[in-house]
């Protein structure tokens, strides 16, 4: 047969077979042995829901990115944009009468678009985990152990967690005038100090502590060293932080770096919030942390938090 007469499959898809299938299903295993050793419950979401499902949790900002198309009835529908808000959706229904905490997890693939970033994958397959129904330090520490356990199995070379808090630099922003918020984030997420202090300068503490804050990154010493001028909005997070290093094993530490000026998902989290990078891929693979708002969306509030790693990533550094 002529193959240039068979369709391509779209931008943004992938012909897995063999080896890449292989190291995929590998890698699936290895993770649902470690989730099903720390007590998770898997659960498999349909592939595509509703589009108010990934609305809700989201917010119209996900809007673009949502592969969409119309039910028989005309109700638009979604493929699975993210597991985490099927989870919500599915501890506030299907779960709707178990008693938290829930401990559920699962593993396959998402499905988005990014309209502004050609060649970006349109299909990812992710594993993760959420915690529902828990809070305060010991989940936090819970999950980031969890998260290290995970890579520990997953990751053929180094790895690492970039750990925040977002009640870090929230206050900052909070205490920003509105319409200054969003170019002043813009400067932080890029690291750029000068801008920063061009546009902070003469404000008050805490927005004047955005200038600096960002570029605390390192150990628990770039932490102790950072605390003892943070106004009291800041302290919390910083001994937040300080608290669940020690809990830590000093094994696990070794793959921890605290970093204060991670401003993506400041929206969204609560408070710790992470993002995971393995050695050889230059992006993130993954990341999370409490979101504790986002039950309460499903019409079951409770607190929250939870891991997503990037499969798909991982498995293209194997050899």
């Amino acid at each position: 047969m002529n193959r240039s007469t068979i369709a391509r499959v779209p931008p943004g898809t992938l012909d897995l077979t063999g080896p890449s299938v292989r190291r995929r299903r590998a890698l699936q295993r290895a993770a649902t042995t470690v989730l099903d050793a720390a007590g998770f419950e898997e659960c498999i979401p349909p592939t595509f829901e509703y589009d108010e499902v990934f609305l809700r949790a989201g917010g119209a900002e996900i809007a673009d990115q949502l592969i969409r198309f119309a039910d028989q009835d005309g109700r638009l529908l979604a493929l699975r944009y993210d597991f985490t808000a099927a989870v919500a959706r599915i501890a506030a229904t299907s779960f709707a009468d178990v008693a938290p905490p829930l401990r559920l997890s699962y593993s396959g693939k998402v499905y988005r678009q990014t309209p502004d970033r050609a060649g970006r994958p349109r299909e990812i397959l992710q594993v993760g985990a959420e915690m529902l129904g828990l809070a305060g330090p010991a989940s936090d520490l819970e999950l980031v152990q969890l998260t290290l356990r995970l890579l520990a199995e997953l990751a053929p070379a180094d790895y690492q967690i970039n750990l925040g808090h977002v009640g870090i630099l929230a206050p900052g922003f909070a205490a920003l005038p509105a319409e200054r918020r969003s170019e002043v984030r813009r400067w932080v997420d890029r690291k750029d100090r000068a801008a920063l202090e061009a546009h902070l300068a003469g404000l008050d503490s805490p927005a004047a502590e955005l200038a600096t804050l960002p570029f605390v990154i390192g150990r628990r010493d770039a932490l102790e060293q950072a605390l003892p001028t943070a106004p009291v909005e800041v302290a919390d997070g910083l001994r937040q932080l300080l608290a669940l290093d020690a809990a830590l094993t000093e094994s696990e530490r070794q793959h921890v770096v605290y970093d204060l000026g991670e401003v993506r998902g400041l929206d969204y989290y609560t408070g710790i919030h992470f993002e995971i990078f393995v050695s050889g891929v230059g992006r993130a693979v993954g990341g999370g942390g409490r979101y504790d708002d986002l039950m309460g969306r499903f019409g079951r509030p409770m607190p929250a938090i939870g891991v997503t790693i990037d499969l798909d990533a991982i498995a293209e550094l194997a050899p």
